[in-house]
């Protein structure tokens, strides 16, 4: 699908939906978020098919995106995994991936330049979805980009001040090129120090000659209408998992489960993080049209498959569900962490909350969002507190795959609403308005501070335009925290920070990729404000270093270096305050 995009307004208000003339004029009140994308540069159309086709399902998943601090100038900048054709797909056209440096705010919004090419980042087939951690440990971000026909580490070289470069080279662990790796996670797995990476397979497929009408004796068809085939009657793909090496090539292929390969499914979004809170990562998938899969981390190098007994792999009564993306976040505020799952439409998005010892209970109904949520079909989501009030809150950005869904009687629509809950006590979500205005094709999604003022904006990507940027209006520094785990300068993924305060405990979990093949913020953010009366963090292993509570206060940006204890604390920049 072609990614030809209309002209937009600069800037819309969410929560109001009052339209202005410019971003950064003047903003009704309570308006959380303001739609910014053009003034900061980053409405970049990208490739996901070719309008003249018909669909298939190579054309319907859109492309990845990362935040990530590429220049080491402490800005969070923007990298847009750009896509195919099919025709290009056959041809092995090279694809160039897009770079938009974060160039710092003026007049409250961030400017995001486009990078020079040549990058590096080039790579063959169609790519999709991305993850970022310093794969060879030179104290630089390196990204991992998954697709269909290459997977691709890229080294980063770039020097301070210098331009952006990128030494790439192909992944293991393929096998054919029709192997289509979704989604990446990065996380250190086994303990020895380096980043594993966990490639979540979708489907195999023909480009040349993708099925139509039927797929063998399986009708491709949805609410009575003849529709695009897939995935169901498609062959399925078998994750893989990638052992991280001292030196090149960086990775080799490994078994996970000991004793069995990793059984096929149509895996879409993955998460690498630590779900039991021994100081081991998990990797959980969400599966379109299969149960979802849970690996348990044996702390030897070995997983163990528990996807059914968890029961956070169906729905409560034992039904697969078409899964997108996922998220994590103690949304209950009970100290550990819950899944957060979009959905195909009329399945709603599934929130399971974490019981203990990798046991999950659907709570959708419970928390106030699987009757909202059902018409819509999700892909990014993220459990963040987005109105810094202290309870963490749900975004979706949705779209459907079938134009169909515009036809009578479907109960959805094709385009779609982006959808916004405010967390609460006691775990229940209550819908807001995330009145666009204009219903998207939504696919990606990325949240993280862009401005500098801590509280958490978003990047919406969608299948027919360019990606959107929403900043986040709360502009109120003093209720927001931002911490840094880090080891050197490289954030470690499954570590987790534990804050006490008067409302109860804090936690928080460094990941290198979430939602649906994207990667946000690594930062950890708390909203508030409240006081720390105590505070720790576990690293991967399970090591426990407590930290002095006094250093946690809101207002600030503070970084935590493994065995060192907090090495910075500073403020965080006033909002709509200017900086280079």
């Amino acid at each position: 699908m072609s990614a030809l995009r209309t002209p937009l307004p600069l800037c819309l208000l969410l929560g109001s939906g009052a339209l202005l003339a410019a971003c950064g004029g003047q903003r009704p009140e309570h308006a959380l978020f303001e739609e910014c994308s053009a003034a900061a540069g980053i409405d970049v159309p990208l490739v996901c098919g070719d309008p003249a086709q018909e669909d298939s399902i190579l054309e319907v998943n859109g492309n990845g995106a990362a935040l990530v601090d590429l220049d080491g100038d402490a800005d969070l900048d923007l990298v847009l995994v750009d896509g195919s054709t099919r025709a290009g797909l056959l041809a092995l056209d090279p694809v160039t991936h897009v770079v938009l440096l974060n160039r710092g705010v003026r007049d409250g919004v961030p400017r995001f330049e486009r990078c020079a090419e040549p990058t590096g980042l080039v790579q063959r087939g169609w790519p999709t979805g991305v993850a970022a951690g310093d794969v060879d440990r030179d104290g630089r971000p390196d990204l991992l980009v998954g697709g269909l026909g290459e997977d691709a580490l890229f080294l980063n070289r770039t020097e301070r001040d210098g331009p952006v470069r990128f030494e790439p080279q192909a992944l293991p662990g393929r096998a054919s090129p029709r192997d289509w790796t979704a989604s990446v996670a990065l996380a250190d797995g086994d303990g020895d120090g380096r980043l594993d990476a966990y490639l979540a397979r979708y489907l195999d497929i023909d480009p040349a000659a993708p099925p139509t009408g039927h797929v063998g004796p399986v009708a491709c068809t949805w609410h009575g209408h003849t529709v695009m085939c897939g995935p169901h009657g498609l062959p399925e793909q078998a994750d893989v998992y990638l052992r991280g090496l001292p030196q090149a090539p960086w990775f080799e292929p490994a078994d996970p489960i000991a004793g069995a390969p990793v059984p096929p499914a149509y895996g879409l979004g993955v998460l690498f993080g630590d779900l039991d809170a021994d100081g081991w990562s998990e990797i959980y998938v969400a599966n379109d049209s299969q149960p979802n899969s849970l690996l348990r981390n044996l702390a030897d190098g070995r997983f163990e498959d528990v996807s059914l007994l968890s029961g956070a792999a169906t729905d409560s009564a034992g039904r697969a569900r078409a899964g997108m993306g996922v998220d994590l976040g103690d949304y209950d505020r009970d100290g550990d962490f819950d899944l957060v799952i979009t959905n195909f439409s009329d399945e709603g998005t599934a929130l399971f909350r974490n019981d203990g010892h990798l046991l999950f209970r659907d709570h959708s109904a419970a928390a106030g969002i699987a009757l909202a949520s059902r018409p819509l079909l999700g892909w990014g989501v993220h459990l963040a507190d987005f109105d810094s009030d202290g309870w963490l809150d749900l975004y979706t950005s949705n779209g459907h795959v079938f134009p169909q869904a515009d036809r009578p009687h479907t109960g959805t629509s094709y385009a779609q609403l982006q959808q916004y809950f405010r967390g609460g006590p006691g775990g229940r979500f209550t819908e807001a308005p995330f009145p666009d205005g204009r219903k998207l094709l939504g696919r990606a999604s990325l949240r993280g501070d862009l401005d500098g003022d801590g509280d958490l904006d978003l990047v919406t990507l969608t299948l027919d335009g360019a990606p959107r940027l929403y900043l986040n209006r709360t502009d109120a520094p003093e209720r927001q925290l931002l911490v840094t785990l880090q080891d050197g300068t490289a954030p470690v993924f499954g570590a987790v920070l534990t804050l006490q305060t008067p409302s109860g405990t804090r936690v928080a979990q460094v990941l290198s990729a979430r939602g649906f093949q994207g990667v946000s913020d690594p930062r950890l953010h708390f909203g508030g404000p409240e006081p720390v009366s105590a505070a720790s963090v576990r690293w991967p292993g399970g090591a426990v270093e407590p930290l002095p509570a006094e250093a946690f206060a809101f207002g600030r940006h503070v970084t935590v270096t493994r065995g060192q204890g907090v090495v910075d604390s500073r403020p965080l920049q006033a909002a709509g305050e200017t900086r280079p």
